[in-house]
């Protein structure tokens, strides 16, 4: 993969360097328009979502989770599993009890990548299910369909050949910003929304300056390319904004999410940035001598020289904290981005923790 082609990383020297830039007032156009904005806060982390990384998803399953899952005579077999107890059904399928390790109920762990995809896919819907239910039964606003209902309600989970469907996108929107592990990565379209999530955790306890991972990192999509209007899209990066008015929270930090949708019960891994350019990479075509991107679900495109469709601003760790002291001035603290008591709470602690941090 080239890299180079398509992303440009950038070492920012203070608060003002920044805004120089994303304003257009150096050698860059101006980031404000067709751009969304993620804040990490350690540069190791990926563009990876929650429910996909580091199978953090397990912390949300408890004992009930226990599907029956059919196999063919001859697989089931070939896995080691014993049928001499069990009768097919209708379908010619055995059922075996399935666990949240993947394992099935006589011990044998699966390390077939077709099943071991639809069970990553299973454990997703489940939690996503459980918190439609139990939201729901505590009498929660839930916003979905009555075929999402539906299917919430079943004992058993079908596994759609294509996950998430767009009737989930919203609720899948609600539980992200509850922390449940979802297939949504979260973005802003305001860049200094997302420049307080990179450096937010020069405040937290731990925080060390000797660690090099604490560097955070602002990573700029130039997504506008991607967008498509075609109600039959099928490209597989989808890009969903969420009502506001129902999520406060969401509506001061000017959200937008996107979604990896895998097609055929795949379970695609790999970090945003990196589907992204393989998809580009992998529909070049040159046309009237002219490099341009036919990739399906979107419109044909060409992208100018001086343009990169991913910037990585890197904020050093020793600079967060007179950054962070920036963006207070600027308005973008916690009584904005987290409205209500809690927010104002949180920003009261947090500046005067910023005051010890900066010596003032």
């Amino acid at each position: 993969m080239n890299e180079e082609k398509y992303v440009e990383e950038i070492t920012i020297n203070d608060y003002f360097e920044l805004q120089d830039i994303m304003q257009g007032r150096k050698d860059y156009a101006d980031f404000r328009d067709d751009f969304i904005y993620r804040g990490i806060n350690k540069k190791s982390y990926k563009l990876i979502p929650s429910s996909l990384r580091d199978n953090n998803i397990l912390d949300y399953i408890g004992s009930e989770y226990n599907p029956p899952f059919g196999l063919k005579k001859e697989t089931a077999i070939g896995l080691g599993l014993n049928i001499k107890n069990k009768s097919p059904d209708e379908q010619g399928l055995y059922k075996f009890k399935l666990n949240k390790f993947d394992e099935f109920e006589n011990g044998v762990k699966v390390n077939d990548e077709y099943y071991l995809n639809q069970f990553k896919l299973g454990k997703e819907m489940h939690v996503l299910f459980n918190f439609i239910v139990y939201s729901d039964r505590y009498g929660l606003k839930v916003p979905i369909s009555s075929n999402v209902r539906k299917q919430s309600l079943k004992s058993v989970i079908d596994i759609p050949k294509t996950w998430p469907q767009e009737d989930y996108f919203e609720i899948i929107s609600l539980a992200q910003h509850y922390d449940l592990p979802t297939r949504a990565l979260d973005w802003s379209y305001d860049y200094k929304v997302s420049l307080y999530f990179a450096i937010r955790n020069v405040l937290y306890d731990d925080f060390s300056l000797d660690d090099e991972n604490n560097d955070g990192v602002l990573w700029t999509f130039n997504y506008g390319y991607f967008k498509s209007d075609n109600t039959t899209n099928d490209f597989k990066v989808q890009f969903y904004r969420p009502e506001y008015y129902s999520n406060p929270n969401l509506n001061a930090q000017s959200g937008l999410l996107t979604l990896v949708v895998d097609f055929n019960q795949e379970c695609d891994e790999r970090p945003l940035n990196e589907i992204i350019l393989d998809e580009l990479e992998n529909n070049e075509r040159i046309t009237d001598e002219k490099l341009v991107y036919e990739i399906d679900g979107l419109e044909k495109f060409s992208i100018p020289e001086n343009e990169k469709i991913f910037y990585k601003f890197i904020i050093p760790r020793d600079i967060k904290a007179e950054v962070l002291k920036q963006l207070y001035i600027d308005g973008y603290s916690e009584e904005r981005l987290f409205p209500g008591y809690a927010g104002v709470t949180k920003y009261i602690k947090n500046k005067a923790k910023l005051d010890e941090i900066l010596g003032q």
